[in-house]
């Protein structure tokens, strides 16, 4: 019985929790597809790819200092699918922010954010690994500094709480994604506990319990049978970190037929 607990808390657990975080990191790729497609970013929220960055790039300096395996599996493709993301959104705001100005941008507002944060955790490993600061306590200053960047990423599913209080609508929370972060969170959480690491089990308690309010919210707020239609002009944006798929389709859908709305005159005329 000890031997089979360990087994499934101490290899399965985090095995299960690695496919399920490729699979959240890798879920913004659609609506950046849609988005490159429409030629606007219209209210894709593009900022917390930057923060996704930095939170993989400090999670893999984690693992080197605690020699976790499966740490560091979990963050390898999150770093590299949040450099594609940013590269690619970036090509497309440059073109955006271009055709608003007279002068040409070298960077980007996204790019500016993206070396903001790596130059900052730049500045922490030199400090903590070669400058030898910490005195021994390296793994714990990157596990604490870790999670305070993880505290921007639950800027997003506290956002979208608030927007469905608001609206009394469960539309901005995406139900897939939801469970995903639940069970990405239980399963590494499970696995924290097993090997006693509260920089592991902390931070996915907390993204647990609020998987299980936003589950709770939509249950007290039921989706609307309609969906509203945000406006490319929005600056804010009230959807999940990791957005939602489904009501991007159905949003392209009512695009398309506004504008067969529209041409429909058009054709009349002619």
């Amino acid at each position: 019985m000890t031997d089979w607990y360990k087994i499934v808390t101490l290899y399965v657990c985090p095995s299960i929790g690695i496919v399920i975080s490729t699979a959240l990191y890798s879920a913004p790729a659609k609506s950046l597809a849609k988005a490159l497609k429409r030629k606007s970013l219209g209210d894709l929220n593009p900022k917390p790819w930057a923060i996704m960055t930095g939170n993989c790039f400090g999670w893999l300096a984690y693992a080197y200092y605690t020699k976790n395996p499966f740490v560091l599996a979990s963050n390898i493709p999150g770093l590299l699918v949040s450099f594609w993301l940013n590269a690619v959104q970036s090509s497309s705001l440059l073109d955006e922010e271009s055709s608003q100005s007279i002068t040409i941008n070298v960077f980007t507002s996204q790019d500016i954010l993206l070396l903001e944060v790596l130059s900052l955790w730049m500045i922490i490993l030199v400090g903590v690994g070669w400058l030898g600061i910490c005195n021994g306590k390296e793994k714990e200053v990157v596990g604490l500094l870790v999670n305070i960047n993880l505290l921007f990423f639950y800027a997003a599913p506290l956002q979208t709480m608030s927007t469905v209080v608001k609206k009394k609508g469960s539309n901005s929370i995406h139900t897939l994604t939801m469970i995903l972060n639940c069970l990405n969170a239980g399963f590494w959480g499970i696995y924290g506990l097993a090997i006693n690491d509260i920089v592991i089990y902390g931070p996915n308690s907390i993204g647990l319990l609020l998987g299980i309010i936003q589950a709770i919210l939509c249950c007290i707020y039921p989706k609307t049978s309609t969906n509203q239609i945000v406006s490319s002009t929005t600056g804010a944006d009230n959807r999940p970190l990791l957005d939602n798929v489904y009501d991007d389709d159905q949003e392209t859908e009512v695009e398309e037929e506004v504008e067969l709305e529209v041409q429909e005159p058009e054709s009349q005329v002619i």
